[in-house]
């Protein structure tokens, strides 16, 4: 490396500085001083294998711009191209999916009467339940409304509950809870009302069915199958499904008011045990375990639990 200063009276000092090695592909002199601590000098870089003339570097520009913008064309087609596969793939999953669903929305996939399993129907009507299953059936699985479906069946009087559910390819499962029927009485048309614990009618019948616990209650309409009965007779069967085996084995009557403002038990041996309301029966029905724990009261006694004070009056 040499250095060279040049001379002249009105111009400023230059130093050339010229690197020269093999190892180097260009070599270049540089005209000027790099530093700029002189004021208004300027840095010329000289390219020995640099263009010759003075259109070459005007005609390299053209040469690498083209080329800078023919790869921003190839960059924009490869995107492009990139978004189209991704499209494409898409609307095939699509196109697949939705085929998919038609097919196993054919009637191939309809629910067939041999696929449909009931259970815990003893009680309810099998008309109004076949009725039902025969709406269902030939509808593809994967359109079956299973809740509607299940509310239903809850107006059958009987259930108290169900569930409904799918059986792929062809079937459903119907899994029934009933009610239990706890009390019945006499109605103004001479017919039995037979309750569960909630008051609902579960059936109509022609005579007492002796293995529910008689119920006499005043002013109570003749109700069909299904409806709720009033607040008397529904207190009485709820007390009816509450009572312990123990007590309601020594139950002989129950009476109430169709209004529900006294409700009596009539034991087997003439003792009644009065209740009060008909509400608020659990601590009642403690209250008169507790009696009956120390002994019978003597027949034809009248037990008060209506209140936490208990009385018991002896017969007349």
């Amino acid at each position: 490396m040499t250095g060279r200063r040049g001379e002249g009276s009105g111009n400023p000092p230059r130093r050339r500085v010229t690197i020269d090695d093999d190892a180097i592909p260009d070599a270049v002199y540089v005209d000027g001083d790099l530093s700029g601590r002189r004021g208004g000098a300027r840095v010329v870089i000289v390219d020995d294998d640099g263009p010759t003339s003075p259109e070459e570097p005007r005609e390299m520009r053209r040469r690498m711009e083209g080329r800078i913008r023919e790869r921003r064309i190839s960059v924009r087609r490869e995107a492009g191209r990139r978004r189209l596969f991704t499209v494409a793939v898409i609307a095939g999953v699509v196109l697949v999916g939705v085929a998919v669903l038609a097919f196993l929305g054919s009637s191939w996939f309809g629910v067939r009467t041999s696929d449909v399993r009931v259970t815990g129907n003893v009680y309810t009507d099998p008309a109004r339940l076949a009725a039902i299953i025969d709406d269902v059936v030939g509808t593809p699985v994967i359109l079956v409304d299973t809740d509607a479906i299940a509310r239903s069946i809850e107006e059958i009087p009987w259930v108290k509950d169900v569930a409904v559910r799918t059986d792929w390819p062809f079937g459903l499962a119907i899994d029934i809870r009933e009610r239990t029927p706890v009390v019945s009485f006499p109605g103004p048309d001479g017919l039995f009302r037979v309750l569960d614990a909630d008051g609902r009618v579960l059936d109509v019948i022609d005579g007492w069915p002796f293995e529910y616990l008689l119920m006499v209650s005043g002013d109570t309409p003749a109700l069909n199958v299904g409806e709720f009965a009033p607040a008397g007779p529904t207190g009485a069967a709820t007390l009816a499904d509450t009572v312990t085996p123990t007590v309601r084995d020594r139950v002989s009557l129950i009476e109430v008011d169709a209004g529900g403002t006294d409700l009596k038990l009539t034991l087997d041996n003439g003792t009644v045990v009065r209740f009060g309301a008909a509400r608020e029966l659990f601590p009642k029905l403690v209250r008169l375990e507790t009696v009956l724990s120390a002994g019978m009261p003597a027949a034809g006694s009248v037990v008060d639990v209506s209140t936490d004070e208990v009385t018991i009056a002896d017969p007349a």
